[in-house]
Order: C-alpha cells, then structure tokens, then sequence
C-alpha cells in the first residue's frame, strides 16, 4: 500500500520539480532576490523525490516513513501554491505599459517580491524540517521492508468448483472451439487471450478451459505472473509442469529429479531455461496457460520458450490490458477474448447461492436491498461471491443487509471477506505509472455513476497541471494517451464514441469507485461535501466537491479552509456556494446543473487570477463580470446552456483562452481576432454578431472545432457583406487546422456558397449541418471534401428526390448520420437515399431515417435502399417514420433492412426504431389480400 502512496504522491512532485527548473532558467531581474532559495527548494525536494521512489518499491513502512510522506505531500502543494504567486506577479509586472503604470506595477512587485521571500523562506524551514526527519527515519533502500509475502489473493479462483460457477458456460465454450480450429491437423502455435476488468474471473474461466481440453495435449503448464515477475521462476516452473504432465519414463523421472533440483539451488540462467522447454517441446503438442500478464516485455521474455513447432500448440494468456491481449495474440486478433460483466440474471443467481440452498429460499423482504448490491457489483463475480460470503456469516435480516449496503466504502477497509477484492482491483491501481495515479485519483472527485466526459477530463488534468509536456506532442495529446491508457488497462469503462472512434465519455465500476474514494482521501486528494455529509479531514482542503445540498456545510468551510483549494466542483443544485473571494489559488472552477446559481455568485471571478478552467454548464447565470479579462491563464471557459446573451468585450484579452463554448444567440465583441490561441469556437450565433466578428474569424489560425448559425430574413445574412466575409474567413480555416464544422440554419439555403470556400478542405473531418431540406446537388457539393470521415446531416423536411449516393466521393466517410425530423411540415411525396455499387467504400456506421409508406410505395417491399452494397458497414440503426403506413409496409421494411444487413460479410449490428405509430392506418386489407401475406412469408424477421 504504501509503495502506491509513494508513486502517487511522485506524481505530485515530479509537476513541481519542472515548474521550479524553468522558474530558474528565466532571465528576470525580479528573480534574482529569491533565486538561491528557489534553487535550495528543488534540490532538496528532488533529493527526496529520489527516496520516494525507493519507498514506491516497496509495500510496508514504519508509521514515522507514512508520516514523513504525509507532511512531504502538504510541503510540495504549498510550494506549488507560492511559487504559482509569484510567478502571476512576474507575469502582471511584464505587461504594464506606460510610465505612472510601471512605477505602480513596481511598487506592487516590490511588496508581493517581500512577502514572496518570506514565504519562500519558511517553505525553506519546512524542507529542512522534513529533511532531517528522513535522515533520522532513515529512509534508504538499506532499512526498506521487502515486499511482503502474502498468498496471492488470485489463488482461489484458480480451485473453484465447477458446480459453484455461474454463467461461464458459454464463455468455455467460445474459447475451446477457438482452441480447437486447426487441433486435427499441424497449424502453428495459436494464442487466445482474455482480456478484461480485474475481479471478472479471468483465471478462473482459464483454469476451466484448462481443465477441459488439457487431454488433447502430450503436455500442459499453468503459471501465473506478478507486476514484477521473476522469469526464471516462471520458466522453471513451466518446464516441471511439462515434465510431470506426460506420459512419465525412468528418464524423464531423473529430468524432473534434476530441474527439480536447479529449481530449488536457482541454479538455471534464462538462456539455459529457455533452451530447455524449447528443446522440450520441439516434437510436442503442448498447452500453457500464463495467468495475469501485466506487460508486453514480460510476454516477450516469457513466450520464447515455447517454440512455433506446427503441432497445433495452444497458449492461453489472461490479461487487465488491451495491449497486451492484442499483441500476445499478434496477426490473430480475432482470437482476444473480452470477458463481460455477469448479467443481471447470473449475478443474482451467483450471490443468492453463496448465501441460501436455493436461490428461491431468499425472503421477499431482501429483493429490494439485493438489487441495490447488485447494481453497485456490475456484474463483476469477484465483489459478488466477497459480498455474498460477507452476508452468509451476518443475520438474515433487512436491516442488516441494508446496513452492509449503506456501508461498503468502510468495509473495503474492514471486513476480511471484502478486503480480498480491495487486493485484486488495488493491484491494477499500483501498476499504474505515477503519472497516471494522480489523474485516476481525479475521478473521485466525480458522483458515483457519474458519466464524464472525455474532453472535459482531460481539459481539467491540463488546468491542474496533471499533464507533462512531452517532446514532439502537444498537452491534449498527451492527456488524451493518458485517457486511453485508462481505457487499455480497464480502468474505467468506456461510454459512446465519435466519429473518430475515441469515447465520448467514461464512467467507473462502483466497486473500483469505492477503491478511489478510499485513495483519494488517504492521500488527502479531495474533500466531498456530499448531501448533508463532510469527508473529515484535519489537513488542508485542496480540492472540493460539493455534491448535492450543502448550504449548512458549506457556511462552516469559511476563508481560511478555502484559501488553498485547487480545484472547486459542484454537481447539481447544491444551495449557496461559499464566496469566490475565499478562493486564492483556484484553478479550476466546474459549476454544472446548479440551477440556484446567481450572477451575484460569480461577481468576484476576476479576483480568481489562477484560473485555467471554467464552466458554467446549464446554471442560471446570465452576465459575465468584465473582470473576467483578468484571468490571464483562463484556458477553457465553457458557458452553455446559460443564459448568457452578450460577452464583455474584455473577453478579447483573454490571450490563453483555447476553448469558448457559449450558448445561441451570444454576440461577441469586436477584437475576437486577437485571440489567436482559440481551438474551439461553438456557437457562433451569425445574427448577432456583425460581419467584422465574422471577418475576424479567418485570423484565428489554430481554429480546430467550429460551430456557427445563421437564421434567413436577417439583414447581416442577406447576400452581401455577410456573405463575403463567412466566405473569406473559410477560405483561411480551409487552408489551416480546422478539422470539424457545424453549421445551422433554419431556412432553406444552398451550401454552395459555403462549401465551394472550403473544397477541397486538406483537413476538415467532421462535419455536422442543421438544414431545412437537403438536395442531391449539395450532396455534389461536400463528397469531394478529401479527408471528411464523419457527416452528420439533420433537416426539418425529407427530401423531394431521391439523393443517389455514388461511388465517386466520400471515400474516407465512416460515419454517415442522415435524419430528417421525425415531424414533417410539408405533405409531399418524401424519397430517401439510395446506395449505389460502391459508393462510401469505408463507411463503418450508418444512422438514417425514413418514411415508410412513401418509400414502399415507391419502390416496393424489396427495397433495401443499397445497404446490402455497403461492405464496409459494421453498425445500423435505422429509424421509421410509420405514419400514413399501414401495419404490413412496416413490417416488411424491417424484414428487408434486416435481411440485407445479414448478409453483408461484417454481420453488422442494427437496430430498428419505430415512431409515429398514433399517424398509422387501419390495414383493411392486410386480412383479405393473401397474396401479399404470401409475399413476405419466408422473409427473415
């Protein structure tokens, strides 16, 4: 635990470590005074980040070396917190213009620079302090307890009866018909891997699999892995095993008597053991299982030994991360297993018989509380049998099964039953690099279930300073591997993706959830406000999450337990929020949902000079202070949903800003232009704003996501100097970074104008329109857009023709999103689309929707609008709009959609939507007319 401990806080050392050497490398006079101190502080902290990381190899300490770690931890924020003072001071004093402006800037330098080196000096102190306490704890690798020696809490699992398993049937199965293509003749050696979320039963399902083919073999190994693991051992081990498991002769028992013998003395090198199971295994069909592999160099190290001898050998490998299962099963990745949570049915019948006879035995009163602890497992076996087990030994009682559920997070630390699964899931949590710790710690600020999102996270790592540069890579770069890097070692549980594939958003396990809670507050990371309830703590607050009504908690916090919060987070309506000028070193300021927030609440937010991170999300807040212009390193503020209508044109100085959100109908200040650091600009609403704002837009060179309205009947939208200026600022986007656009009107407009500006567009991959009505010729218009991979278009009407689709453009397109309103202004005959032969050749996702009767009428039953042409398609959802359709023509167009989607080589998945079912009518034939019940018979439904 305590070697976890010591990463983390790494983690929060190593940011600090950077910051204090760049402040050093600055030529600035005002530095000199401190300079000395300044130098003595990073030497110093870094001389102790040195002995973190001997105590991160270890996984007991002495409570002096936690105490030490604590008090280092406090050190290296408030050093942090002074050194980001002084550094705003340098930054206020070098942007003074003027004579009278320099003199009162150098005043103001000259007291901040004196309380700065008073501070800097106590820091100083402190360090000492701190300092000599490890001297004297001796801290060094010499007096470091070993790892301990613990039975390996996976162990269990691997001698579960078959008869206790639930819902592992058709998961066996899968993996021995995968393990047995190609067992009758002589294929090279195949690995299957499973891959999956700690705790889902990975080496028990193995071990099952195992069990049941191991017959077919001349000879089998099973071996599990540690996060470090001891490769000789293991080759040892693999050798004895095949040795023991076949057919034994005097000769091979004098082998096992002589590997056995090396095993004990550790005499064997690697080389030698690695020669031995392959000279071994030359002429055999083996099977091994390598339980729980944590890295790719492992994999290598390990899977020399066993030779590519065309026996049709097989190796099983189980795995926490994606990277690792896809490159053990390297070219055949179709052979990596992701094992899935247990259903809802398995994971009751699992946790009821663990605790009854008989699932039916359990008391009516209990299937409330029993889906409750059901829904915090997620399916996951290993919290299931824990819990359940926990519960067998308690008193069948309401009550007391009420009062395990309400009490989880605690019994994670308590009870023994639960502290299994702490084990198991902390292992994941230690294998994660330092880096990673302290942004995995930053999900607990979060409610649980919460769904976050993925360019908000990674944002707010970069405003706190989670993130570190990393040659040839921007931060969001940076952050976004770090996300993925969550995702591969099944961290956190991936929500939706976009056009890109990337997630959307993330959520985490319930029980893993519990696990950070516990993390975060150990390590002092946050403080939760949740509903009336506080997460004690005696030390500073430097991170605070309001969740729910905390107005009573909230008046308690006062200044002086605010002045060092980083990061302030409210979910919900949370009542009223403490002062903003309580806030002295806030970074990040997240107010989302909270619709009891007032603009008097933000009135001070220009006092916030530490500021990187905003958002207002769907509060109540309907004027931004001018102050705002203040915030010098403001990187992200993100207002939608408000009811913000105007921005003070202080906004413009906002230099740093990368990213404005702000809701319909806003109009921007002159001097936008200026802000050359935006990447992300959404909505520009084009009626309220002059064509000088539009102009300008052409200026902001690093403009990456672009979202812009316009409505008809305006005078800035009619055919002149709006116009022309939309036209030229796309003419510069085009040429530059802009890689996703969206555009919305509400009236009929061509988009020649628009898109002859941007074609061919070298960079533009998404692309999003909210038009009235949509016509072949604009489709001419954006298929030769080179690089467009995701096209989203939405009108109020359906097409008057039909839009042919042909093989001569989009041939990048992979998501395609074509949805007409599902309430229809016009009366008119309404076509839809039609795929022709090779037309999106890599189109992988396919959103449409259609009026049915129209089309049926049009082109009969057998009408499947091309999809069966598109080869490439892995996903369809299909929506039906049924109203003026009598029962038959829907039911024969989804017989037809479904057919045709059976029946293309990647089975894609479909789904089929109904709406508009109160507009149907009365079929009156559909009992008469036999023939055509008789046409649809034998059609698939």
């Amino acid at each position: 635990m305590v070697g976890a401990t010591a990463s983390a806080l790494v983690g929060v050392m190593n940011p600090l470590l950077g910051r204090l050497g760049s402040l050093l490398e600055r030529e600035d006079a005002n530095i000199q005074g401190v300079h000395r101190q300044i130098l003595f502080l990073r030497d110093e902290l870094s001389s102790m980040s040195t002995a973190l990381e001997m105590v991160s190899e270890s996984e007991e300490a002495s409570s002096q070396v936690k105490e030490w770690m604590g008090q280092l931890r406090e050190l290296s924020y408030d050093v942090e917190d002074c050194i980001d003072i002084f550094v705003h001071h340098l930054g206020r004093a070098a942007t003074c213009n003027g004579f009278i402006q320099k003199i009162i800037s150098k005043v103001i330098t000259l007291k901040a620079h004196y309380h700065i080196s008073i501070q800097i000096n106590e820091l100083k102190e402190r360090v000492m302090e701190v300092s000599d306490r490890r001297k004297r704890y001796k801290i060094d690798p010499s007096i470091l307890l070993p790892k301990s020696m613990a039975i390996d809490p996976r162990l269990p699992a691997l001698f579960e009866e078959a008869d206790r398993l639930v819902g592992i049937d058709g998961q066996i199965d899968k993996l021995i018909q995968w393990l047995n293509d190609g067992i009758s003749s002589h294929t090279q050696r195949k690995v299957v891997s499973i891959v999956g979320f700690g705790g889902l039963g990975k080496p028990t399902l193995a071990n099952q699999v195992f069990q049941k083919v191991r017959s077919q073999f001349d000879c089998t190994a099973f071996v599990s892995m540690t996060r470090s693991p001891n490769v000789n051992k293991i080759l040892s081990d693999t050798l004895l095993q095949f040795l023991k498991s076949s057919q034994i002769t005097e000769d091979q028992n004098q082998d096992i008597a002589r590997v056995q013998e090396n095993h004990n003395l550790k005499t064997c090198e690697y080389p030698q053991l690695v020669k031995m199971n392959r000279d071994y295994l030359q002429n055999k069909r083996y099977l091994v299982v390598i339980d729980d592999l944590w890295s790719k160099q492992a994999w290598k190290e390990v899977q020399c030994a066993f030779p590519q001898n065309n026996n049709a050998s097989k190796i099983i490998t189980t795995t926490r991360i994606e990277d690792v299962a896809n490159y053990c099963s390297f070219p055949h990745k179709e052979y990596v297993y992701h094992m899935m949570p247990l259903d809802s049915d398995d994971s009751r019948s699992l946790f009821l018989k663990r605790i009854f006879y008989h699932k039916d035995d359990c008391p009516l009163e209990l299937k409330e509380v029993t889906d409750d602890i059901l829904r915090k497992c997620h399916g996951l076996p290993l919290a299931i049998v824990n819990i359940a087990s926990l519960l067998a030994t308690k008193p069948i009682s309401k009550s007391e099964w009420e009062r395990v559920r309400n009490s989880l997070g605690s019994a994670l630390e308590q009870d023994h039953e639960l502290e299994l699964v702490k084990r198991i899931l902390f292992l994941s949590y230690c294998d994660l690099p330092h880096y990673l710790k302290i942004c995995f710690l930053d999900l607990s600020i979060f409610p649980e279930d919460h769904v976050i999102g993925r360019l908000c996270l990674i944002r707010k790592w970069i405003a706190e300073g989670f993130v570190a540069e990393q040659q040839g890579q921007n931060l969001v770069d940076t952050a976004e591997n770090y996300f993925s890097e969550l995702i591969n070692r099944n961290m956190i549980e991936p929500v939706g993706t976009d056009y890109s594939g990337r997630p959307r958003a993330c959520r985490v396990h319930d029980i893993m959830f519990e696990l950070i809670i516990s993390l975060a507050a150990k390590e002092n990371f946050v403080t939760i406000m949740e509903d009336h309830k506080l997460t004690p703590s005696t030390n500073k607050i430097r991170r605070l999450s309001l969740q729910g009504n905390c107005e009573a908690q909230s008046l308690w916090l006062g200044a002086n337990r605010l002045s060092q919060v980083r990061s302030f987070t409210v979910f919900g309506d949370v009542g009223k929020i403490p002062s903003l000028l309580n806030f002295h070193i806030l970074r990040v300021l997240d107010i989302q949902n909270c619709p009891s927030l007032e603009d008097r609440d933000i009135e001070n937010i220009g006092s916030l000079s530490h500021l990187r991170y905003i958002s207002l999300y769907n509060s109540n807040i309907g004027k931004i202070p001018i102050q705002i212009g203040r915030l010098q390193h403001l990187q992200t503020l993100d207002l939608r949903a408000t009811r913000i209508k105007e921005l003070p044109a202080t906004i413009v100085q906002l230099h740093q800003l990368v990213r404005l959100c702000v809701p319909n109908g806003v109009g921007l200040p002159n001097g936008i232009g200026g802000m050359t650091a935006l990447e992300e600009l959404s909505m520009l609403d084009a009626s309220k704003n002059s064509p000088e704002v539009v102009q300008e837009l052409g200026n902001l060179t690093k403009l990456k996501v672009l979202g812009i309205k316009w409505c008809g009947g305006n005078a800035i939208n009619g055919e002149g100097s709006f116009k022309k200026s939309l036209i030229s600022s796309f003419c510069n986007l085009g040429e530059r970074n802009l890689h996703s656009l969206r555009i919305e009107t509400t009236e009929r407009c061509s988009m020649d104008f628009l898109f002859d500006s941007l074609c061919p567009h070298p960079s533009l991959t998404n692309l999003v329109i909210f038009i009235e009505e949509v016509g072949g010729g604009d489709f001419d218009v954006l298929k030769d857009l080179p690089a467009l991979r995701c096209l989203q278009i939405f009108t109020t009407e359906c097409p008057q023709e039909s839009l042919m689709i042909r093989p001569n453009g989009f041939q990048c397109l992979e998501d395609f999103h074509f949805r007409p309103s599902m309430y229809l202004k016009k009366k008119k005959r309404m076509m839809s689309l039609i795929f022709e032969a090779g037309a999106m050749p890599r189109l992988n996702r396919l959103w449409f929707r259609f009026v049915v009767h129209d089309t049926v009428s049009t082109y009969g039953t057998d009408f499947d609008f091309g999809i069966s042409l598109l080869s490439s398609l892995k996903c369809l959802w299909v929506s039906i709009n049924c109203r003026g359709a009598m029962v038959w023509e829907v039911e024969a167009a989804k017989a037809t959609i479904t057919k045709a989607a059976a029946l293309l080589p990647n089975r894609p998945r479909h789904e089929i939507h109904i709406f508009g079912e109160e507009g149907m009518v009365e079929d009156e034939e559909q009992t008469e007319d036999s023939g055509i019940a008789n046409e649809l018979d034998g059609v698939p439904t």
